[in-house]
């Protein structure tokens, strides 16, 4: 039978530990809040419309792609300062392509390049209330 003392000792080691988790939590998400959410996003002369989606998955940034080709996820996937980057893999035409965007988010708006075989173009969106 345990003690009273080795119960209360069990109990605070367990109550600094969830406390701490919540904590590295909360850090992570103010941290990533100016990106987290549902972008709506187009190239110049909005040829191209794509949907960005950030989100916190046990704690570590991830996102999802949303475009003319279907939905993917985001790979490589940084967010540091007010940079973002990362990449996608979606299917043109039956062949896979990859597409990396870069951009900078301000202000609940972003803007950016996006990149491919054949060539860039620039992207602008905002981010839905």
């Amino acid at each position: 039978m345990k003690s009273w003392k080795s119960y209360l000792l069990g109990s605070g080691i367990l109550a600094l530990v969830l406390s701490t988790t919540l904590q590295v939590t909360a850090l992570q998400s103010q941290k990533y809040d100016p990106l987290l959410g549902i972008w709506d996003v187009e190239t110049e002369g909005a040829q191209y419309t794509f949907v960005f989606t950030f989100y916190l998955d046990e704690g570590k940034l991830a996102g999802k792609f949303e475009g003319q080709s279907g939905e993917t996820a985001m790979q490589n996937l940084k967010f540091e300062g007010q940079r973002v980057s990362f990449s996608v893999e979606v299917d043109a035409g039956g062949q896979a392509m990859l597409i990396d965007f870069e951009a900078t988010v301000s202000d609940e708006k972003l803007d950016g390049m996006l990149s491919l075989e054949f060539g860039e173009a620039s992207i602008t969106g905002t981010k839905r209330k």
